[in-house]
Parts: C-alpha cells; structure tokens; sequence
C-alpha cells in the first residue's frame, strides 16, 4: 500500500498544500482575534483584549453591562488588527431586562477603538458597525458603515441610514444568541441562529482594522452577557499600492523603503513563516493518519483467507440445516396421519357402545312398559277390602282433627282476661 502510485499521490498533493499560503482557510480560531477557554483566569483581565467602561469580567462570560444598572455603557476590543482577507467571526450573546427595551449591543470592524455614545462606543468611526436594538419598537439587526464623517448621534432616523436590516427576537428568550459574520472580497453576509439575516456584495472592507463588541443600557436597562467570540479566516489581505509612472533609464534609482515599511514586511515574512510552520505540522499529522490507515487495510486484506473459510464453513451450515428440517416435517406428517386413523378407532368404537347401551335401554323400557298395567289391575282387585279400610281410617281422623279445631277456636274467644 506505501509503494503504491495512490499513496505518493496522496503525500504530493500534501505537500502542495504547503505552497499555497493565501488561500488555505484554518478551522481553528485566531487566538488573539478570539476569546479563550476560559475567558479570564482572574476574572479581572482578558489576555489579548482591551476593556473599556463598565465592563465585568467572569470565567465563562463578560458583562457589557450589569444586570440593572442603568446608564452604563461598556466594550472589549481586540489589541491586534485584523489581517485575514477572507474572515469569519462568531458570537453568542444573551439579552435580558424589563418588559421595555432600554439598550443596544453593536458588533464593530473600525479603524479606531475608543469608547463614545454609540452602543458605548464612538461616533464618526471609520469601518463597520452591525447594531442590535429594539429600535422602532421592535428587535433588529442593522449594517451601518461610516467613512468617519457621519455623525451617527444626530441622525433623526438612524435606522433608515443602515445598508441592510432583519426582524430578530433577541431579548427574555432564555437562550443564547448566535451571530456569525461572513467577509470577504466583495462579500459581506450576516447570519443569526443559523439563517441568512442580510448579505450584500457591494461592500469592500479594508483590512488591518480592529474587532471589537459593546453595549449600552438605558432607563430601562438591558443586561448584555457576551459568552464567546471567536475569528477564524484565510489569506493575507494586501492594501493596494499607489500607482507609480514608468521610469526612464536617465531617471532617479527608485526611493530606498522606509523603516515603517520594513517593518511591515517583516510581520508579513514572520507571518508567512508561522503559516508555513502550521502546514508543515498539518502535513505530518495527515501523513502519520494515512501509514495508519495503510496499516489497517493490509490488516483487512489478511483476514480475506479467514472470511472465506468461514463463509464455506456458514454454506454446509445451512445445507445441514435444510436437510434436517426436510427430515423434521416428513416426521411430523407421519406423525400426523398416524394420529388421525387412531383418533378415527377409537371414535368407532365409541359410537359401537353407544349403540349397544342404546339397544339395551330400549328393550328394557318396552318390556317395564308393557308389565304395569297387569301390575296396578292385581293390586286393585286382590288388596281392595284392605284398600277402602285404610282410606276410611284417614278420614275419620282428618274429621276429628277439625272438630277439636272449632272446639278450640270457640273457647279462646269465650274467654276473658282478668286483670288485678
């Protein structure tokens, strides 16, 4: 299997990988564009995040603004710039408050990061701003941009100033929110809780701009709990050079790069060379998930001999199987018929008896029959003197039990109770 064409086709394209730098995308969050696992360890600080305002700090979470505090107003920023050409960022956040609204959470991609009267961060900023509010009087998500000459705060409509907007219930659902930002060349999509709020592909961001997320309360004041925020992206966005005028041969050496530019090259280099680090170590890790994999097929291949010989052994299985069961129901219908003349016997000789029994009785009825009459006709004419004597006793005694009746009856009446 490692000597074969596929294998080292395999490892080729491996290693191709490793040159294409700006365009391979990583799963993995850029650590300091994202909040760690747990966010802060001393729940004071936040390892590659600024705090501005009111902000409160856990293990698992970041207060923007406290549970009924109103008038605060609170932001975390990241302390690097974002680089990516293509990026993704992901959040979870979580709303609650009164029964009216009084607060706001924006999502930032700015030039600056300072604290101000929007959402609690500032007005005229330079990049992107995706607000959620219940401004309106009812829950939404908007896109606004801002070159830094808007000033945002005296906006009598604000909402009608946003690039694109969704209906969104975000506040006492007992659950999270999730938000996740799509950008890209040209490209801009907002998605939350998993479908399309907007998406627009008439917008270009320019890189190297901080991220950064901040809430407000009011009157009534909203409590913002933000729970994660991770950015993972692909490709090292470039700033468009100046356009420069062909030279001539009689013309100056072209200007030596200024020290503010080597520097950047440096980053970049350093940049590329811990790119190329990661892809190398990617490399290994997918080379050492293939041997492993070549290990295991040859381990399926040896055990080809042992499946066939089960499988003849599973085939005379089954015929010995067939045959016994052909053998099991001849008997069984054997077995059957053998049962059914015995029953058939036995009934027979039933029904001989009770013709036998049948015959007897007759003949004994018949007979009995036809010996009463003689029977009762002797008994009258050789018994009849002792026949009337007996009946005439009867009655004499039946009248002698009535007589001393009515004697009885007639003195209880006569008698009367003398009382003392």
């Amino acid at each position: 299997m490692r000597g074969s064409p596929l294998y080292h086709g395999v490892l080729g394209a491996i290693a191709l990988l490793g040159t294409c730098v700006p365009v391979v995308a990583t799963d993995q969050p850029n650590p300091s564009l994202s909040l760690g696992t747990p966010i802060s360890r001393d729940k004071h600080t936040i390892p590659e995040w600024d705090k501005l305002g009111a902000v409160t700090v856990e293990g698992d979470r970041v207060f923007l603004t406290a549970p009924g505090e109103k008038g605060q107003s609170g932001a975390i920023w990241t302390q690097n710039t974002n680089s990516y050409a293509t990026w993704v960022t992901e959040l979870t956040f979580r709303a609650s408050g009164g029964e009216r609204p009084g607060g706001g959470l924006a999502i930032w991609y700015t030039a600056q990061k300072e604290q101000g009267p929007i959402y609690g961060s500032r007005d005229f900023w330079d990049g992107l701003g995706i607000f959620i509010d219940s401004m309106g009087g009812q829950g939404n998500v908007r896109g606004h941009l801002n070159d830094g000459t808007i000033n945002y705060a005296t906006l009598p409509e604000p909402q009608t100033q946003a690039f694109a907007q969704c209906l969104l219930r975000y506040r006492n659902t007992g659950s999270m929110v999730s938000l996740r930002l799509t950008v890209g060349p040209r490209r801009l999509e907002v998605e939350v809780d998993g479908r399309v709020c907007f998406e627009t592909n008439k917008i270009a961001l320019p890189p190297n701009y901080y991220l950064g997320v901040s809430a407000a309360s009011y009157d009534n004041p909203d409590s913002f709990e933000l729970f994660s925020f991770k950015t993972t992206g692909s490709g090292v966005a470039q700033s468009n050079p100046r356009a420069k005028q062909p030279t001539q041969p009689d013309q100056q050496p072209p200007r030596e790069q200024r020290p503010d530019e080597d520097e950047k090259s440096a980053e970049t280099m350093k940049e590329l060379s811990d790119r190329l680090v990661s892809l190398q170590r990617t490399a290994e890790s997918n080379v050492e998930k293939i041997n492993s994999l070549s290990d295991e097929v040859e381990s399926l291949h040896s055990l080809k001999p042992l499946l066939e010989r089960l499988d003849q052994r599973l085939g005379r299985i089954e015929s010995v199987v067939s045959r016994t069961e052909a053998q099991f129901h001849g008997a069984t219908a054997n077995m059957h018929e053998s049962t059914k003349q015995n029953i058939a016997a036995e009934i027979t000789r039933l029904t001989e008896k009770l013709d036998a029994v049948d015959h007897v009785i007759r003949e004994h009825t018949s007979s009995l029959i036809g010996t009463i009459p003689d029977t009762i006709h002797e008994a009258v004419t050789k018994g009849g003197p002792s026949v009337w004597a007996a009946a005439f006793v009867f009655i004499a005694i039946q009248g002698g039990l009535v007589i001393g009746y009515l004697i009885y009856k007639k003195r209880r009446a006569d008698y009367h109770p003398k009382y003392l």
